[in-house]
């Protein structure tokens, strides 16, 4: 059975929503174990069996993740990479700094061979199906090399994860043409353009709402600036049709409306979604929201299982051979 190591300190709401969710992953047949401060985990756990691996130390959100990694040796999120390292979980799932999740899993699993820099993978809703945004936040600034790696490792997840042959590359920029964007995007844009990859050309953020590419490459920092935006401009979108339905259908409709639109909501809703996938290093680990709830928490254990069920790291080996 596989068993997801789950960071029972890292988030807003750690360490109580955080078991919460993996009580309920694994109450639908996820194995998962507990790092983190027993004293304050175990009053959560009540009657469920669930491992506790006692790493009593806190990496906080404002903290400085290299200094926290050297310094706190005993923080919940480096015994999850531990873990995994010494094949005790087959991933890891964290809620907590991204920061520190990155330099933990960078210093103590190592990188892929070839791999310049890891990347954090999000799988975002689209008309049909879903597309993968990289980078959403590892690398605030990278070579055309490092946008090029990209564009073969979220090909490569979009293959494995999502079942789709052959998916459409693009890279994120300001315009269709290959004349435009910084030097950056124009060094890359060469490079995808003459890879083996089906790369589609330069694409922009409202391409978001259509099929036009499988993967979207960026940089980190743009990367993470239209995850936030696309999160907040759907939760606006929800609270103005919540708000029109109230204010303008007779009230018998509501229910069947609201009822028959919860799908929409759902596929909207980041609690939904599951996590984002650190790619680059070597064993399975995704990213949860540091605002995730124990339902996000749960979605997001559930998700990294699937990951594993994959077999993405083997497969990850392949593709990444060709760096």
């Amino acid at each position: 059975m596989n068993t997801i190591a789950v960071d029972a300190m890292g988030g807003d709401s750690a360490p109580i929503d955080i078991v919460k969710g993996a009580i309920k992953a694994k109450d639908q047949g996820v194995d998962v174990v507990l790092c983190g401060d027993k004293n304050l985990i175990n009053p959560y756990l009540e009657n469920h069996e669930i491992p506790v691996f006692d790493f009593p130390q806190v990496i906080s959100m404002d903290e400085d993740p290299l200094k926290a990694i050297r310094n706190k040796k005993n923080a919940s999120i480096v015994g999850c990479m531990q873990l995994l390292k010494d094949k005790k979980v087959q991933a890891v799932f964290s809620a907590g700094s991204t920061g520190a999740t990155l330099i933990s899993a960078i210093s103590i699993l190592g990188k892929h061979k070839g791999v310049i820099r890891p990347v954090i993978a999000s799988v975002l809703p689209s008309l049909s199906g879903n597309t993968i945004l990289l980078d959403s936040g590892a690398s605030l600034d990278v070579k055309p090399k490092v946008l090029f790696q990209y564009g073969i490792m979220g090909a490569k997840l979009a293959e494995v994860i999502m079942d789709i042959d052959n998916p459409k590359v693009g890279l994120l920029n300001n315009g269709e043409e290959e004349t435009k964007g910084r030097d950056v995007e124009k060094a890359a844009y060469k490079l995808l353009k003459n890879s083996n990859l089906n790369f589609v050309g330069n694409i922009e953020g409202r391409d978001f709402s259509t099929k036009k590419a499988d993967v979207f490459v960026t940089d980190g920092f743009t990367g993470n600036v239209v995850l936030k935006t696309l999160e907040g401009t759907a939760k606006l979108q929800q609270n103005l049709i919540s708000s029109a339905l109230l204010d303008n259908l007779f009230k018998p409709l509501l229910i069947p409306v609201k009822k028959a639109l919860q799908p929409v909501k759902d596929q909207l809703n980041p609690d939904k979604s599951g996590a984002s996938y650190l790619l680059g290093v070597n064993g399975v680990v995704t990213i949860g929201h540091g605002s995730s709830n124990s339902e996000a928490v749960k979605n997001g254990i559930i998700y990294t299982e699937t990951a594993v069920k994959k077999d993405l790291i083997s497969k990850f080996s392949s593709a990444l051979s060709e760096l």
